[in-house]
C-alpha cells in the first residue's frame, strides 16, 4: 500500500500577506506537492530450494510415473513427493533436466528449463499471492534480466542477483509513479529518478530507499526545488525557483522551512511536501 504524506499547516501564520513570493510558495507549491507519495523497498517472494522442500536430488522411481533405466527415471515423468510438491516434465538419470513444471506445496508454480535439478535459463514463477516473475534463473535463483509483476500491478524490471534487484532497474507502481535508477538488495540505492503520477519529478541520490543528499525536483507549474535531503526530508540549504525566475533560498530542518533570505521572520513553520519513505511491500 502507499502512504500519503499530507500537508499540515501551523495554526498561526507568520507569513505576511504582502510577501507575494512566500504566498506563492505556500498557496501554489505545497498543495501540489502535498500528494507526494512515499515509496519503499520491495519485498520479492523467493523460490523454495530443494533442501527447503525436502525434494531429493536424485528422485527415487517410486515417487514418479515414467520409464526407468538402471533404476532411475528417464524422459518425461510425473512425480509426487511426500512434502506435497509435484513435478511434471523431463528427467535425466533421476534428476530434473529439461523442460518442466514444478509446483510447490504452498502453491508456487515454476515453469522453465531445468538443469541438474534446478531452474536454469528462462523461466516463469507464479506465487500464491498473485505475484509473478518472468526472467532468467541460475541454480534455482533469480539471476540475470527479469521482471517481477506484483498482484496490484506494480512492475519492476532489471538485473537480479541472488534473488534480489541489484544495479540498474525500473519500477512502475500501480499508482502511476515510476522509479528509474540503481538498486541494492531490492532497495533504491544510489542515483535515481522518481517521477510521480502528478508530474513531480525528483532526481538525486537514494540511500537505503530514502532520498538523501542533493536533490532537484521539478513541478508541472514550472517551479523547481534544489537542495539537501536527509532520510527523505528536506534538511539543510534549499532553493525554490519560481516559474517567473524568482528565487526563495532558505534553510530546512527535518522537513520544515525554518529560515529564508526573502523573509526575516524566523522560524517560518511550513511542513515539507517532499518525503520518500518505505511504504510499498509485497
Amino acid at each position: 500500500m502507499h502512504h500519503l504524506l499530507h500537508l499540515q499547516q501551523e495554526s498561526t501564520d507568520p507569513i505576511h500577506s504582502g510577501n507575494q513570493l512566500l504566498q506563492a510558495l505556500r498557496s501554489n507549491l505545497f498543495p501540489i506537492a502535498g500528494s507526494f507519495i512515499a515509496l519503499s523497498a520491495i519485498a520479492f517472494a523467493s523460490v523454495p530450494t530443494s533442501a527447503q522442500t525436502n525434494t531429493p536430488f536424485a528422485i527415487a522411481s517410486n515417487y514418479c510415473e515414467g520409464k526407468t533405466r538402471d533404476g532411475l527415471i528417464q524422459g518425461k515423468a510425473k512425480c509426487e513427493f511426500p512434502s506435497g510438491n509435484r513435478y511434471e516434465g523431463e528427467l535425466r538419470n533421476g534428476v530434473r533436466h529439461g523442460k518442466g513444471i514444478f509446483t510447490f506445496a504452498n502453491g508456487t508454480r515454476c515453469e522453465g528449463m531445468f538443469q541438474n535439478d534446478s531452474l536454469n535459463g528462462r523461466g516463469v514463477c507464479v506465487f500464491p499471492s498473485g505475484n509473478r516473475y518472468e526472467g532468467e534463473f541460475r541454480n534455482g535463483q533469480r539471476e540475470g534480466q527479469g521482471t517481477f509483476i506484483f498482484a496490484n500491478g506494480t512492475r519492476c524490471q532489471g538485473t537480479f542477483q541472488n534473488n534480489v534487484l541489484e544495479g540498474f532497474g525500473t519500477c512502475t507502481y500501480s499508482s502511476g509513479n515510476r522509479y528509474e535508477g540503481l538498486f541494492k538488495d531490492n532497495k533504491k540505492q544510489g542515483k535515481g529518478t522518481l517521477t510521480l503520477a502528478n508530474g513531480i519529478r525528483c532526481e538525486g541520490n537514494f540511500q537505503n530507499d530514502w532520498l538523501d543528499g542533493f536533490t532537484v525536483c521539478t513541478y508541472p507549474t514550472g517551479m523547481r526545488y534544489e537542495g539537501e535531503f536527509r532520510t527523505g526530508k528536506q534538511s539543510g540549504r534549499g532553493t525554490f525557483i519560481m516559474a517567473n525566475g524568482s528565487r526563495i533560498e532558505g534553510t530546512w530542518r527535518n522537513g520544515r522551512f525554518v529560515e529564508t533570505k526573502s523573509n526575516k521572520l524566523s522560524p517560518v513553520q511550513i511542513t515539507s511536501p517532499l518525503r520518500v519513505a518505505p511504504a510499498e511491500k509485497d
